[in-house]
């Protein structure tokens, strides 16, 4: 996919995937959301943990930063190449919490997050070196894609995938 060219782009992209990936759970029976069936062996809630879990990193890194600190990344007490451990983590923290009150907090997530785009320049957005902890590779608005729209595309095919074997 690629990157969006402005910041109503960005915002129209990151709305559209989650709203697609958000209605995919609304005929889930509650019974369902802890089986781990999903491809890889994960459930429903699962998924939406690690969409939280990655929204809230992303926007931690940037207030991190305009704090003044140096944001650990992924994150405190975890390497780049421990990712599936980190997810693991996502998956663990909220094992008690039900489809519902993830999806609430999965929204809240998406409303920081426009928010947090909306106070950015286009600058901040598009422009190479703006954040440390961006680098000076990426953009942040790849950051936010990579962390946000991609992911959310992705695990709609999976829950797609996974209800349509149900249904089999």
């Amino acid at each position: 996919m690629p990157l969006p060219k402005t910041k109503e782009e960005l915002l129209n992209n990151l709305h559209t995937a989650y709203k697609k990936l958000d209605m995919e759970f609304n005929e889930i029976k509650p019974s369902a959301t802890r089986s781990r069936a999903i491809n890889g062996g994960i459930s429903v809630c699962d998924i939406v943990a690690y969409q939280i879990g990655w929204g809230r990193l992303l926007l931690g890194w940037d207030k991190e930063e305009l704090d003044g600190k140096n944001p650990e990344m992924p994150a405190k007490g975890f390497k780049w190449s421990e990712l599936g451990r980190l997810a693991q983590s996502f998956y663990k923290s909220s094992e008690k919490k039900s489809l519902v009150t993830l999806r609430r907090e999965f929204k809240d997530v998406v409303e920081e997050t426009s928010d947090w785009i909306n106070k950015m320049s286009a600058g901040e957005l598009f422009k190479l070196g703006r954040r440390k902890w961006a680098g000076e590779k990426w953009p942040i608005v790849k950051w936010i894609q990579v962390n946000t729209v991609a992911p959310y595309s992705s695990a709609r095919t999976k829950i797609r995938r996974w209800k349509k074997n149900l249904a089999a």
